[in-house]
């Protein structure tokens, strides 16, 4: 189809990402989060993707499978609990693009669905997820051994002194929404993904020190921890690089949590 015919089809749908289409023609998405995501997209241009397997969890409407395409990954699959009809009947076969989408939820995932990949990536869902722990594990069981994951998501930055997890119901929560209910402090995030044996290579924070300076990005972000103070708190986004490395220690404790054990029942000596 020509360009004006692609225009048309285009306005069918709505668009969460902004996509480069054609030279003059681009999706409709959500300026305020394209610094967001350009963080996630340093973080995936800086990785080897040739003839790799890569999984795009919470993919919309594919700006980070078609990039991965664009690397040389050799299958990209992207998963999302609300598909992008956009992305599946224009975008796809427009760029006659291999990249294959899925309506599937996070939680629903397992090895035997897809097998496992050299590559997860996981911009802007960790915070809106219910269950963060459980489906942390779940990524962990569906990255190869020495594959990487990238994530992306909201933060809770303060004195760091402790791993803390910040859980809001309702309107509660610092983006004043309700699936906006999951917020690690970095310790928290760190550790928790170290006890997966997913190991932080390197971070990047959207606004580190800026805080609310930064008015450009206020209309996307709000903040609102006034009851966390004195303590001086506020909602960042960071993207981190993981390496899934199996290490042999601690193997009583994660038996404890994921299989049984005999940590209270040795025979006394």
């Amino acid at each position: 189809m020509d360009e004006n015919q692609l225009r048309d089809e285009l306005k069918k749908y709505n668009f969460y990402h902004i996509i480069q289409v054609t030279e003059n023609l681009s999706t409709k998405g959500y300026e305020n989060y394209v610094p967001i995501q350009e963080v996630a997209l340093r973080a995936l241009k800086s990785l080897d993707l040739k003839n790799k397997r890569v999984l795009d969890i919470g993919c919309r409407d594919g700006l980070f499978s078609f990039e991965a395409e664009k690397l040389g990954a050799k299958e990209v699959i992207g998963i999302d609990n609300d598909l992008s009809l956009g992305a599946v009947n224009v975008l796809i076969p427009h760029f006659k693009s291999k990249v294959k989408m899925y309506e599937l939820n996070l939680l629903d995932l397992k090895p035997e669905t897809f097998g496992t990949f050299d590559i997860v990536i996981f911009p802007g869902v960790l915070y809106h997820l219910r269950y963060p722990f459980w489906a942390l594990k779940l990524l962990k069981d569906v990255l190869c051994e020495g594959g990487q994951l990238i994530i992306e998501t909201a933060v809770l930055m303060d004195d760091n002194s402790r791993a803390l997890l910040l859980c809001p119901i309702g309107s509660e929560g610092p983006y004043y929404e309700a699936t906006s209910c999951t917020f690690f402090n970095m310790k928290g995030l760190i550790d928790t993904l170290s006890t997966l044996d997913l190991v932080v290579q390197r971070t990047e924070l959207l606004l580190a020190n800026k805080r609310l300076e930064n008015t450009n990005l206020l209309s996307a972000i709000k903040y609102r921890l006034k009851s966390l103070r004195p303590v001086k708190s506020y909602i960042d986004r960071a993207t981190l690089v993981c390496c899934k490395k199996t290490e042999s220690d601690d193997k009583q404790v994660k038996a404890y949590w994921d299989s049984t054990h005999a940590l209270e029942t040795q025979p006394l000596e």
